[in-house]
């Protein structure tokens, strides 16, 4: 009889409802806060757009303000005053790639998920963090095309010296 019984409430008890939705969420939790990255990342691209206002005003406007001129001429005096342009490279590639870095990190949530071995990523739409990332990868981008087309430019000039010392 005890088996009868038993098989009874087993059949009587209620069964557990299973809830799509609730299993979807999960608790994702925050590497860093949007408001304080995106403060960082603004302090981070303070001086790299001062400097490309500092050239606009100066190189293509042919405005002749006398702050334009005095920045770029310290800067420019910076760069000199060292056998390596750390500065520039601090200023211009590492600041803003931390500045991509810590607002990428406030709004992407990562889920590594064991059993189905795939990696689930989650973006926080944070509109300042967003901004803020794609400004330091422009930064970024010009301060390394410049670099580039310097080069280029400087290896086109010896080469055209040459050519003309040949003839």
């Amino acid at each position: 009889m005890e088996e009868k019984d038993f098989l009874q409430k087993m059949e009587n008890l209620k069964k557990p409802d299973v809830n799509a939705e609730a299993s979807r969420q999960q608790i994702k939790l925050v590497l860093l806060n949007s408001k304080k990255s995106a403060a960082w990342g603004t302090w981070f691209l303070i001086v790299p757009i001062f400097f490309f206002c500092c050239v606009a005003i100066k190189y293509l406007l042919h405005w002749n303000w006398s702050f334009a001129g005095n920045f770029l001429d310290w800067m420019a005096d910076v760069d000199r005053s060292m056998s390596f342009p750390i500065v520039s490279i601090l200023l211009f590639i590492v600041l803003p790639a931390i500045g991509v870095v810590i607002n990428l990190l406030a709004i992407v949530h990562f889920v590594y998920d064991k059993i189905l071995n795939e990696l689930i990523l989650t973006i926080k739409i944070k509109w300042l963090n967003i901004v803020l990332a794609f400004i330091s990868i422009g930064v970024i981008g010009i301060v390394l095309l410049y670099a580039i087309s310097e080069n280029s430019a400087e290896r086109a000039v010896k080469k055209y010296e040459i050519e003309s010392r040949s003839k």
